[in-house]
């Protein structure tokens, strides 16, 4: 059983039900037939004697029985006895030779070899004070013999009948697991790994089984975009890591091809140093964000107060753009808690302020503003830098996505930033969304449940 398919352990149950179901159906009738005859065959044997007294006139001191007086009236043998028991009128059947007393109103059965009478006497008193006994004999072995016939019938028929339910529990069964079959097929297929683009086909009724098809699609779309952006994930590192170690390599093969001035050392030297420290930061961005996937065991819940977080993080950006030329606002609403991650926020926040003063020109303006609408907490960051492109806009949360091509060899930007700011409101249950227009500027902002998480 345990190494059955379902298929068949469904194919075998209902078998069993239906063996089950037709034996006691089967019983029920029989007991039902055996009753019912039995309650013919008395009510047959009642109205042959009661009717008998038709066909018996008294007149005066004599009876007198009709010429046309049938002693068999539906398999009923007749006799009429007189009041002291004298036969009259019929003849025992031959089978019948036992001596059975008369008794008035009462059903006896009578066995004699193998066969079995019913007897029923009925005693009438007539006006000239004689009276006249009707005995009526049954043999039981007539119903007997229809009920055996039904029986054999129905030991014929009913084991027909039940195969052919069987077979046709069995095709449709059959029917109903074929598509459990197409997914078994399709997940085989798509478990090697060579086509996760392939889905998995929803049946024509909208089922248990088409919804579970409809989850697995979603659950094998959810794999493949993951698969796809792991890939990306690779490559994009591969890119990364790539230039830097050209640089680092083609300085090492220069510095070691001749002799050189201890100055051209140095520069060589720096070069080489800059771009491990390159390497360094973006291996650093990969295992922050790493560790960060898994929000359960990086998250501390807390409440705090978001209101001095914000004020606090911006406050810490002051040097940086003074150096730049940029001026810095704050519109932070006070007074607003949220229970979350502190640091998580802290760096989402401080991500955002820092790309909006890296992409702005003096003399530029970011600006920070807090506030708390019905349910929801918004937090964003403003500025009228070089903003980004229609086409790009979609794909600046992507991990390793740059708008801005042409400076990836001039500073230090990986692309990560706001990927993390991403996790980040996502892990807080909110989201991040950007607007901006080409060389006007740009607007982050992430929404909170202000219920926190």
């Amino acid at each position: 059983m345990k190494n059955m398919s379902i298929r068949k352990k469904v194919t075998l149950y209902y078998s069993l039900v239906l063996v089950a179901v037709t034996v006691l159906v089967f019983g029920v009738f029989i007991i039902t037939i055996d009753l019912q005859t039995n309650t013919i065959s008395k009510s047959t044997l009642t109205d042959a004697v009661q009717n008998s007294f038709d066909e018996i006139e008294s007149d005066h001191s004599v009876i007198e029985i009709d010429d046309d007086f049938d002693n068999y009236y539906k398999g009923v043998t007749l006799l009429v006895y007189s009041d002291k028991g004298t036969l009259i009128k019929g003849s025992v059947p031959s089978a019948f030779t036992k001596t059975v007393p008369l008794s008035a109103g009462h059903y006896r059965t009578v066995n004699i070899s193998d066969e079995k009478w019913l007897v029923y006497d009925l005693y009438n008193t007539y006006e000239n004070g004689q009276g006249i006994w009707i005995r009526g004999i049954y043999n039981t072995d007539n119903s007997s013999a229809t009920l055996r016939a039904v029986i054999l019938s129905m030991l014929i028929i009913l084991p027909l009948v039940l195969i052919l339910a069987i077979l046709a529990g069995r095709r449709i069964t059959g029917k109903a697991f074929e598509p459990v079959s197409e997914i078994t097929a399709a997940a085989e297929h798509i478990n090697t790994g060579k086509d996760l683009s392939m889905r998995i086909p929803l049946g024509e009724n909208k089922d248990e089984l088409y919804y579970l098809t409809e989850t697995l699609n979603s659950m094998i779309e959810r794999l493949e975009t993951a698969f796809v952006a792991e890939k990306q994930f690779s490559s994009d590192v591969s890119h990364e890591l790539k230039t830097p170690m050209s640089v680092i390599l083609s300085e090492c093969e220069l510095m070691l091809r001749e002799n050189h001035e201890a100055a051209e050392y140095a520069e060589s030297l720096e070069i080489i140093q800059k771009q491990c420290r390159r390497s360094m930061s973006m291996i650093r961005q990969l295992l922050q964000l790493s560790r960060t996937m898994d929000k359960d065991a990086v998250m501390e819940k807390e409440l705090f107060d978001l209101s001095s977080v914000c004020s606090d993080t911006l406050d810490g950006f002051t040097q940086a753009a003074e150096t730049k030329g940029i001026h810095l606002g704050s519109d932070v609403q006070s007074g607003i808690f949220f229970t979350g991650d502190q640091t998580m926020m802290i760096r989402a926040v401080s991500n955002l302020i820092a790309n909006a003063i890296k992409y702005n020109d003096p003399p530029g303006e970011v600006l920070l503003s807090l506030t708390q609408q019905d349910d929801h907490i918004i937090i964003a960051v403003k500025d009228d830098g070089i903003g980004i492109s229609e086409k790009d806009l979609p794909n600046i949360f992507n991990r390793f996505y740059k708008a801005d091509r042409s400076r990836t060899q001039t500073d230090d930007s990986f692309g990560l930033g706001l990927a993390m700011v991403k996790w980040i409101a996502e892990a807080h249950g909110g989201t991040v969304s950007a607007d901006s227009v080409r060389g006007s500027g740009s607007t982050f902002t992430i929404t909170l449940n202000s219920a926190g998480i």
